[in-house]
């Protein structure tokens, strides 16, 4: 198979574990992940994809009290055995799959016990090296949005701290991304919103519209619906 091939199978892999993810925030159950690999025919490809959604595995538990039982947070343990950690991060997109990484592994040290090791923890570097510097926040916005995996209660570290702390910078970022129709970003940036309300912040807009919205103009992607869904749940809404 070539890496083409390989892509797509990953990609489509990761698409039908969000939706298990989204079912699961809707009411729908728990995630099911035993059930995902066993039904999936290529395990490595399985891994793969329980390695991208990582941190949003745990998305059901943290807001709408869905439980990942010990067999399922066995498999994400598996995943990051099969898959490990990025160390050493040099590209943008080396720095930003760390940061994510970094929350699956802190989330799953958290409730499960350090498997794998609790060493893993430790943040990879500094929150700027990761989103700039705030002065520029077009960029610092569009950086947020790629980690909006960690736009999650209980996740905490530098670079949540680093969003909270500069709410006009995420809010201009999310207003632009509107404007330019950009709703991918948009959708993860709203998420970033709601979980500074979630956190008490104040914030120069009501997130609740944005994320309204946005969520009128994102179409049926499974992962945009899944962070919309995390955000409308931080705001308290019953039906997402």
């Amino acid at each position: 198979m070539n890496p083409a091939e390989v892509r797509v199978r990953l990609a489509d892999a990761a698409t039908a574990l969000a939706g298990r993810v989204l079912d699961a925030l809707r009411g729908a159950g728990a995630v099911g992940l035993v059930d995902y690999m066993d039904a999936c025919p290529d395990e490595a490809t399985a891994l793969g994809a329980v390695r991208l959604l990582g941190a949003d595995l745990f998305a059901p538990q943290l807001v709408a009290d869905r439980l990942l039982d010990a067999r399922e947070a066995a498999v994400v343990a598996e995943s990051f055995g099969t898959y490990p950690p990025v160390i050493g991060a040099s590209s943008e997109e080396q720095r930003v799959a760390a940061w994510r990484d970094w929350a699956a592994v802190r989330l799953l040290a958290l409730f499960y016990g350090p498997e794998p090791d609790a060493a893993g923890v430790a943040p990879p570097d500094n929150a700027a090296a990761v989103l700039g510097r705030v002065e520029q926040w077009p960029l610092w916005s569009a950086a947020v949005a790629r980690l909006s995996p960690l736009a999650l209660p209980e996740v905490g570290g530098p670079v949540v701290a680093a969003v909270v702390a500069e709410p006009l910078a995420l809010t201009r970022g999310a207003s632009r991304a509107v404007l330019r129709r950009d709703y991918p970003t948009a959708a993860r940036l709203a998420r970033w919103t709601a979980l500074l309300a979630h956190l008490g912040v104040e914030l120069p807009l009501d997130p609740a519209p944005l994320v309204e919205h946005v969520r009128l103009r994102v179409g049926a992607e499974p992962r945009l619906l899944l962070d919309l869904a995390v955000a409308r749940l931080l705001l308290g809404s019953e039906a997402v």
